[in-house]
């Protein structure tokens, strides 16, 4: 059993999270409609959520997006690594097409509510096991957790029944 849990990865798709930046390095003019499913914190991968931060600012600020500016923008944000322009490269070739990026930002958020919900089930039990609180304080504080996930909401704003 301990190597079961061990052994657990949690919910991704590193493929999908690839695909995505892929089609928006491809064409930029699907950029808008991955910006309006995900989130940077959507990504597992923190490469993978750094490319992503620096052509969502990109797309703020109305700037062009293609390979070349956005690796000149992560040297301007600093998040530029050695192999940066491989993989970016990368991230082009293995890309099947452009044309579903919706798609594949739907894997990767829903990769991410899956990271979310075992990250609030673990609080939930740490807090039962605390014992801190009555049943049903406890109880509604779980249900918050449940319920923000359900709106979308990262669950951040919430606080530990320890501290209410």
């Amino acid at each position: 059993m301990d190597e079961e849990l061990l052994s657990r990865q949690p919910p991704q798709s590193l493929e999908a999270e690839q695909s995505v930046l892929g089609a928006m390095l491809i064409d930029s003019r699907c950029i808008a409609d991955v910006i309006g499913i995900l989130h940077p914190e959507d990504f597992y991968l923190k490469q993978n959520q750094e490319i992503y931060e620096t052509i969502y600012s990109m797309f703020n600020f109305s700037q062009t997006i293609d390979p070349i500016t956005v690796l000149d923008a992560m040297k301007e944000r600093g998040v530029w690594q050695e192999n940066s322009r491989d993989y970016v490269l990368q991230l082009m070739e293995i890309t099947p097409t452009a044309a579903h990026p919706a798609r594949y930002a739907g894997i990767v958020r829903d990769k991410a509510l899956l990271r979310s919900l075992a990250a609030a089930a673990a609080d939930i039990g740490e807090t039962v096991y605390e014992g801190v609180g009555t049943p049903s304080e406890i109880l509604e504080a779980a249900e918050k957790k449940i319920f923000a996930l359900r709106k979308g909401e990262r669950g951040d704003s919430l606080e530990h029944i320890g501290t209410v």
